[in-house]
């Protein structure tokens, strides 16, 4: 059963009111089969397979590092692929190494509709100390910019709240099955 335009525009206006609170707004919106819990447990635990994505350009730098070395061995002209791998190993692994601790941004997008691709996801690890540091160097410069905000969420990030109490969004459409995924922590 679809809500008609009207219907979910009065609701929208009750929300603003205040005659209802958001998670009353969004079980009318969605219906009462639809109806997430609260605790966040189930995001949680879902999510969870997401923490050790470090681990994959870790496992690469490895790689490209023992490559690199094996080249070398090789003497000759092999060390210009060594040189290249090496490099490019030590650095990938050092920055995985340091990725541990920090927040990682996970975004997929689900459409079943499409035949190629079904699924897109991007995974990157969040500079939290490099983002504070570009804020408060070019922040002033930015007009309309709360700096107090952005801060706030760095400090919150910096200090590993985030990794405790993760960040999950889902955003679904009802009509075509599309679905956003967004996971921060």
């Amino acid at each position: 059963m679809t809500q008609s335009d009207a219907e979910r525009l009065k609701v929208l206006e009750q929300l603003e009111s205040g005659d209802l609170n958001f998670d009353q707004a969004l079980i009318q919106l969605q219906g009462p089969s639809s109806a997430r819990p609260t605790d966040g447990a189930s995001s949680t635990a879902e999510t969870r397979r997401w923490r050790h994505w470090w681990l994959l350009p870790f496992y690469f730098g490895v790689l490209a590092t023992g490559l690199g070395i094996a080249a070398a061995y090789q003497g000759d002209w092999w060390w210009l692929l060594a040189a290249p791998l090496l490099l490019g190993g030590v650095v990938l692994t050092v920055l995985a190494l340091a990725s541990t601790r920090s927040p990682w941004l996970h975004v997929r997008i689900t459409n079943p509709s499409r035949n190629w691709p079904k699924t897109i996801g991007i995974s990157i690890p969040v500079p939290v100390r490099f983002a504070a540091w570009s804020v408060r160097t070019i922040g002033p410069l930015i007009p309309n910019l709360d700096e107090q905000a952005i801060a706030e969420m760095l400090m919150a990030l910096e200090l590993g709240r985030m990794m405790d109490e993760p960040l999950h969004v889902e955003i679904g459409n009802c009509d075509s099955d599309e679905r956003v995924e967004i996971y921060l922590g």
